[in-house]
């Protein structure tokens, strides 16, 4: 059995250059052959896509930057829920950013990530794609220091806004496990 690999430029929903589509599995093709992500995506039944969002660092002063990158995203998320359905999207962490985003009035250093807006506001960004998703907790998304007292009641609230009963996850879809 063979995957693929679709590619999405999406630069403003991550820290790097590119986010994945996994597409898989797909027939082998000429390493001289070229498709379209979009084109990638027309597959049997058994077929999945899942999107892979790293590190977004949600800044709520720009989400017009977020709103422009899942612009970009949803035309293969759509293809693949009318070819297959089979689609899911995971959050690689780091959900907001580190910093002090104007979010909180009463204390003008508070960090955003980790906080209660911050967690919210990911959780309708994540869910606005229209299909399940998950997120794998990054390194700044207990950092609600000035919110929370404990890391337990951080986790708490993360896992609540995103509608997770555990920190970890396992996910069917099609014949595969993400």
């Amino acid at each position: 059995m063979k995957f693929s690999i679709a590619s999405a430029a999406i630069v403003v929903l991550g820290q790097s250059a590119s986010t994945l589509a996994w597409v898989g599995p797909m027939p082998m093709r000429p390493a001289t052959a070229t498709r379209s992500p979009a084109t990638a995506l027309r597959m049997a039944s058994d077929d999945f896509c899942v999107a892979v969002l790293g590190d977004l660092h949600i800044d709520p002063r720009k989400m017009e930057d977020y709103e422009t990158g899942r612009a970009q995203w949803l035309p293969i998320i759509d293809e693949a829920k009318e070819a297959h359905g089979n689609v899911a999207l995971c959050s690689l962490g780091d959900l907001g950013e580190s910093k002090n985003c104007d979010h909180n009035p009463n204390n003008p250093s508070e960090l955003f990530a980790g906080t209660t807006i911050c967690h919210e506001t990911a959780s309708d960004f994540l869910g606005s794609f229209g299909v399940p998703y998950e997120v794998i907790g990054g390194n700044h998304d207990l950092e609600g220091i000035d919110e929370f007292s404990t890391d337990a009641e951080n986790l708490d609230l993360f896992l609540n806004a995103h509608g997770k009963p555990s920190p970890n996850f396992i996910r069917e879809i099609a014949d595969k496990t993400l």
